[in-house]
């Protein structure tokens, strides 16, 4: 493997990584789309993303017939909204801007430095944000970067807005018994289908405003 280059395509257009083979398969290369190490990289953001999202958000919507008789499950219109505006948020961030060499010379081993040492740390969202953290570390290079921790601050931020927003509306507790309840699936779909009521252009400049307010 090149020092300089971490991401090849294989036959078929699909992603290879380098680094980490498990991770192999992870995005796709349209022809005539730039095959550089950090468009590359970009691809398996964005599908690396969306699973953690999915894992995050449950789609509750009931399965749907297709004419042909087979069955569907639509579309998650808030999961989509809130992925687009992170993918934009670190597109316009000072992380995009690192050499993929970074990651190689920097490789993350897979485990945060951060001790959780309170129940807060261990809610869905907080777990979330480790599970980004380690993505971007692990994708951007493992060094300490004033970039990276912006673009968690601001997620987390206004994730953590949005479901105490949630709560509020829809009656939920927070806190029982002095202990941080972790959201399920459900809670969580209401928490982000704010998104559709606060609007998503909307939704994204507040993400990346937070974003360079918290530089």
């Amino acid at each position: 493997m090149s020092i300089n280059c971490r991401f090849a395509l294989e036959e078929k257009r699909y992603v290879i990584d380098l680094l980490n083979p498990a991770n192999s398969g992870k995005g796709y290369c349209h022809k005539g789309d730039p095959e550089d190490d950090k468009y590359l990289r970009e691809r398996v953001l964005m599908v690396r993303l969306g699973e953690m999202l999915d894992k995050l958000i449950i789609n509750l919507r009931p399965m749907q017939k297709l004419p042909s008789g087979g069955e569907y499950k639509p579309h998650n219109e808030e999961s989509f909204a809130i992925w687009w505006a992170m993918l934009d948020t670190i597109r316009a961030s000072q992380l995009n801007t690192f050499d993929s060499a970074l990651s190689i010379q920097h490789k993350f081993d897979g485990k945060l430095r951060r001790q959780k040492k309170h129940t807060q740390d261990f809610t869905s969202l907080a777990l979330f944000r480790d599970d980004v953290e380690c993505l971007l570390r692990d994708l951007y290079g493992d060094v300490e970067s004033e970039a990276l921790d912006s673009i968690l601050r601001a997620m987390f931020r206004l994730l953590n807005s949005l479901r105490n927003l949630c709560a509020r509306i829809f009656g939920k507790n927070i806190q029982k018994a002095r202990i941080l309840t972790t959201c399920s699936g459900s809670v969580c779909q209401k928490d982000m289908g704010l998104v559709a009521v606060t609007g998503v252009a909307e939704w994204q400049r507040n993400l990346v405003s937070s974003t360079a307010s918290a530089r």
